[in-house]
C-alpha cells in the first residue's frame, strides 16, 4: 500500500497537488483514501460533488466519541475516493495540531490503513511542521513517502528545509523524502535554483507544475486539473509525479541533509533569494 504525505508552506498548493494525485490514482483504478489534515477541512472539496457536506473527525468525536465508526468519518467522493477531514477547533481556540493527532489516533484504532481496503492513502498536511500534531503522519509512521511542495519563493524553500529536518528526525519510522514538487508562481520563474536546492538537501525534483489558470478554473468547479483539463501540461505533470512515486522504495531512498538556518540564508543569497 502506498502512503504519501504532502507537506509545504501554507498556501503553496499542497491541496492542489494532493487532490490531483488522489484523482489520478483513482482514475487509474486504485482504491484511494484522501485525508485532509487541516482545521479548515477544505482539502477534499475538489473530490466531492458540490452538494456533499463532509463532517470532520473532530465534529464526529465531539458528538459521539464512543460509537464513531469508519463509516462516520468517511465521505465517498468521485471515482470511489474515500475522503476524511480532521477538522479542529474554531479559529483562535485550541490547537489545530491536536485535531490532526486525534484523527490519526482514531484511524489507527479503526485499523483503516491496515484493513486492506485501500491501495493508496494521501495525507494533505497543513503548513510546515511547526508542531508535533502536524507531524503526526510522520511520527506515527502512517506516511512512508513525503513530498514537499515548493515554489521559487524564498519562504517556500525555507519551509521545505524545515520539513526535511522533521523527516530526518522521524527516519526510524520508515519515512523517506521522496522528493520535491515545484509549483511555480510565475511563468518567468527559473527552476534551476530549486534543482540546486534539491541536490543540496540530498533529494530530487519529481515534477514541475507550471502556472496555469485552468487550475484555478477547475477549483471553481470543485474539480482537479486532471479531470478538468486532462491534456494540459499540469495534468501531465501529475501523471508523471504519480508514476515516479509508485516507483520509489522508501528503504532505498537517501536521508535528507537539511541545512542550518545560516547555511540556508547563504544559499538563498547565492541563488538570488
Amino acid at each position: 500500500m502506498e502512503t504519501i504525505a504532502v507537506y509545504g508552506k501554507g498556501g503553496i498548493g499542497k491541496s492542489v497537488v494532493a487532490t490531483s494525485l488522489s484523482a489520478h490514482f483513482a482514475m487509474s483504478g486504485k482504491r484511494v483514501l484522501h485525508v485532509g489534515c487541516d482545521p479548515k477541512h477544505d482539502s477534499a472539496l475538489r473530490l466531492l460533488e458540490t452538494s456533499t457536506n463532509i463532517r470532520t473527525v473532530m465534529e464526529i468525536l465531539r458528538d459521539d466519541p464512543e460509537s464513531a465508526s469508519s463509516a462516520d468519518i468517511l465521505t465517498r467522493g468521485r471515482y470511489g475516493i474515500d475522503c476524511c477531514e480532521a477538522g479542529g477547533p474554531a479559529p483562535g481556540v485550541g490547537c489545530g495540531g491536536r485535531g490532526v493527532a486525534r484523527m490519526i489516533e482514531t484511524m489507527d484504532e479503526m485499523q483503516l490503513l491496515q484493513s486492506g481496503r485501500y491501495d493508496v492513502a494521501l495525507f494533505d498536511v497543513l503548513g510546515d511542521v511547526v508542531c508535533g500534531g502536524f507531524a503526526a503522519p510522520l511520527r506515527d509512521g502512517f506516511a512512508k513517502k513525503v513530498i514537499i511542495v515548493v515554489s521559487e519563493e524564498p519562504m517556500a524553500i525555507f519551509a521545505a528545509n524545515n520539513i526535511a529536518r522533521a523527516i530526518e528526525i522521524y527516519r526510524n519510522n520508515g519515512v523517506c523524502l521522496a522528493g520535491l514538487v515545484v509549483n511555480l508562481r510565475s511563468k518567468e520563474a527559473e527552476t534551476e535554483p530549486l534543482r540546486r536546492f534539491a541536490a543540496r538537501i540530498n533529494t530530487t525534483v519529481l515534477a514541475v507544475v507550471e502556472r496555469d489558470l485552468r487550475i484555478m478554473a477547475a477549483e471553481r468547479q470543485q474539480r482537479t486539473i486532471v479531470e478538468y483539463a486532462p491534456e494540459s501540461p499540469a495534468a501531465q505533470a501529475f501523471r508523471v509525479l504519480g508514476a515516479a512515486l509508485e516507483a520509489i522504495h522508501p528503504e532505498q531512498m537517501p536521508l535528507p541533509t537539511p541545512m542550518s538556518d545560516e547555511e540556508l540564508f547563504e544559499f538563498l543569497r547565492a541563488n538570488g533569494g
